[in-house]
């Protein structure tokens, strides 16, 4: 094992300038946490979870006002002895200045060093706030593949610049080398190595202690690249942009950590003919397949023609679905709300969801029905259910499900366009649709009963035993009880509220 004896500041600069010494950094940082595997999984806390943006290494931000002269604006950062320069506007907008664009926009193009610094600078920078999680903050720097976000207090001042490389060091696990491999991948074998990291990930991660909903969402990012990749490595490139890839169900909520299913489709523009994307479909539905992505059991995939249409044949499923109301419609409709674009042209889904808001217009009835599903599973109402003899009980039906399916049907209700659950609560308390006690209630069960399905698929995994939503509570120990009978109480209350929300027993 490595012992790593150098000042942080001239490492961080070694590891930033040498890339096969990040590398072989990274490696080794990997191999730390899989010696480390079982000692890991013993641990119930972690200041990992709880790390704020505020906690590591922030640069001082060399800020200049917009309108300042490049050349002064350049001297005053060798001042600050940072690459980074910062433009600041009148309204307290950043944008921002790098070597590499300096090369780029000036040197290459052979600019004159007086110009405005607003001739050349990104606006916006993609800023976080101080008191934000440092895990959300490393989610953001994946997902736009930069390399520093800024920082700014409560007041929107910029206090800092906070960079991917401190980031890394903070959080010491193999993230990054999962999520350079998956964009540097240049085959479908490269790009299968890449994902085949995931499941470390998760073990790592969910070992250290972070939320389920973190872990969930970087997961959900990588897939997400994952999806981009294999769509743009099959699809010829004159089809990408006529067509959108979408994930939808747990996917599309970015809720699906373990590979347990593939819930997609396609949609397509209505100028081109459908029949052209068949044989690339068949082959998007074998390659994730064969990435370890199982198939849907209700075959809920590209390859099945029902799921790869063009937009006019979706419009006329969805006014089925709404007119003709039966079960299968309506599970139809709740994967299809949940769904997400990942690849092509994004527009054609909002434009199907757009038409789907205009027909729901004054339909309290169907709504109500759709709403009914929240009740289809019972949930144990004391300890004694699931502690004596039924002590195996399927988390999803009896907690998870409940809360989504409801959270789902009052965010179709209130044509509220974003796919997580959690976020969805959040938006849903902010319009007053739920009491700020409710929605924190719901946000903590949630959360417990996600934690207690991850770490139960997770013993799964490591006992070679299939993966499903049963959990033995003879197995929890006296506060993950405690946490799960609460969290059933407050699904309970929830379904209580959903069912008086949709006036559901007036239909029953």
């Amino acid at each position: 094992m490595i012992c790593y004896e150098i000042e942080k500041e001239s490492f961080l600069e070694l590891i930033e300038k040498n890339e096969g010494f990040k590398d072989f950094f990274l490696n080794d940082l990997v191999n730390k946490f899989q010696t480390l595997k079982h000692k890991e999984y013993t641990s119930e806390l972690s200041t990992f979870m709880i790390s704020k943006v505020n906690d590591t290494v922030l640069h001082p931000p060399c800020i200049v006002e917009s309108g300042t002269k490049l050349i002064d604006a350049i001297e005053q950062s060798m001042e600050y002895k940072t690459s980074t320069i910062i433009v600041k506007r009148p309204n307290k907008e950043y944008g921002i200045i790098t070597d590499s664009l300096l090369k780029v926009k000036v040197l290459l193009e052979g600019r004159d060093l007086s110009i405005n610094v607003d001739d050349i600078a990104i606006f916006p920078l993609f800023s976080v706030n101080k008191d934000d999680y440092l895990f959300d903050a490393f989610s953001l720097l994946i997902k736009k593949n930069i390399k520093r976000v800024g920082v700014i207090n409560s007041n929107g001042d910029m206090i800092g610049i906070l960079e991917q490389i401190d980031v890394l060091s903070h959080f010491a696990n193999h993230t990054y080398v999962v999520d350079s491999k998956i964009k540097n991948a240049k085959s479908l074998e490269d790009l299968k190595e890449a994902s085949s990291d995931l499941i470390n990930t998760i073990k790592t991660l969910h070992a250290k202690g972070v939320k389920v909903n973190h872990i969930s969402n970087l997961v959900g990012q990588l897939n997400t690249k994952v999806y981009q990749k294999i769509y743009n490595i099959i699809v010829p490139e004159e089809l990408r942009k006529k067509a959108c890839f979408i994930v939808m169900g747990s996917e599309g909520r970015n809720e699906q950590i373990m590979k347990t299913d593939q819930d997609n489709a396609l949609v397509i523009s209505n100028e081109t003919d459908v029949e052209q994307f068949r044989p690339y479909m068949q082959k998007m539905t074998e390659t994730l397949i064969d990435f370890g992505y199982p198939p849907c059991e209700g075959n809920i995939m590209v390859s099945n023609p029902f799921w790869c249409k063009n937009v006019q044949d979706y419009k006329n499923e969805t006014a089925k679905w709404i007119e003709a109301p039966a079960m299968q419609n309506y599970m139809d409709l709740a994967i299809f709300f949940d769904s997400f674009a990942v690849a092509g042209d994004k527009t054609l889904l909002i434009n199907l969801k757009d038409d789907l808001f205009e027909k729901l217009h004054d339909k309290d009835v169907f709504m109500a029905y759709f709403a009914k599903a929240t009740l289809t599973f019972d949930t144990p109402t004391t300890i004694a259910n699931f502690m004596t003899k039924t002590h195996n009980i399927d988390i999803k039906k009896t907690g998870v499900f409940p809360i989504v399916q409801g959270i789902r049907s009052l965010a179709l209700r209130e044509k509220i366009r974003e796919t997580t659950t959690v976020k969805r609560i959040k938006i849903l308390e902010r319009k007053k649709i739920l009491a700020k006690e409710m929605a924190g209630e719901l946000l903590e069960a949630f959360e417990v009963l996600n934690t207690l399905r991850l770490k139960a698929h997770l013993q799964k995994l490591q006992d070679n035993k299939e993966i499903n939503n049963e959990i033995d509570t003879h197995s929890l120990g006296k506060i993950e009880r405690d946490l799960l009978k609460d969290s059933l109480k407050i699904v309970n209350n929830f379904k209580k509220f959903i069912n008086f929300s949709f006036k559901i027993d007036k239909i029953s």
